[in-house]
């Protein structure tokens, strides 16, 4: 296909229309790749080729160089609805365990670049003690309380509110899942796959 591209990039032969190529979320796991960000680039380069595109994650620029951010040549518009996603997760429970082992990773590596330091270690802490007890069949995930006081000992929050909006995002981003113990805690685990969550913490150690 990158072939092609440039192929169609030198070609002469006159257009008999323009092109528009509609994406809904260029930053989607499945596009991150640097071979799909680079063929839609040089798509977007040509004459008669036009890309029409939404985004999902403010990080979503970090994925083109100066390179590719000047094949592509972006005008941006916010039109942030503030909706939900019910018609786009309507169809699938979550992309980091359906997408494959490959897409997981990339998914999750890029909602932690969008996070803070602070963030990103609290979602570690819970992948790191996850993996510590995945031999144990009884094991049901970490409580909240239990979290909390982990992060207040490594002063990663200083009130419980801080990490109750942490854990929203958490959700919002399909990390994390919950669910209430027989006594009715509620306990916390990363959604993620055991060798996808050793990966990442892998990388980020």
């Amino acid at each position: 296909m990158v072939q092609e591209s440039r192929v169609v990039q030198t070609d002469k032969t006159e257009f008999p229309t323009q092109f528009f190529l509609l994406i809904n979320n260029i930053d989607g796991p499945r596009l991150q790749t640097e071979k799909a960000q680079m063929v839609l680039s040089l798509l977007a380069a040509l004459p008669v080729f036009h890309v029409v595109a939404s985004v999902d994650h403010v990080n979503a620029p970090l994925l083109w160089d100066q390179v590719k951010a000047d094949r592509f040549n972006w005008l941006w518009y916010d039109t942030t609805t503030y909706e939900a996603y019910e018609e786009e997760t309507s169809y699938e429970n979550s992309l980091l365990v359906q997408g494959g082992e490959s897409n997981a990773l990339t998914a999750i590596k890029h909602v932690l670049s969008g996070l803070t330091p602070n963030a990103r270690a609290i979602f570690l802490f819970l992948c790191r003690h996850q993996l510590d007890h995945q031999k144990d069949s009884s094991y049901k995930g970490l409580s909240f309380h239990g979290l909390y006081r982990a992060c207040r000992e490594q002063f990663l929050v200083n009130t419980d509110m801080t990490l109750r909006a942490q854990l929203i995002e958490f959700r919002d981003h399909k990390l994390i899942g919950s669910k209430k113990g027989q006594d009715g805690v509620e306990m916390l685990m990363a959604t993620a796959i055991p060798s996808v969550l050793k990966q990442v913490v892998d990388d980020c150690s």
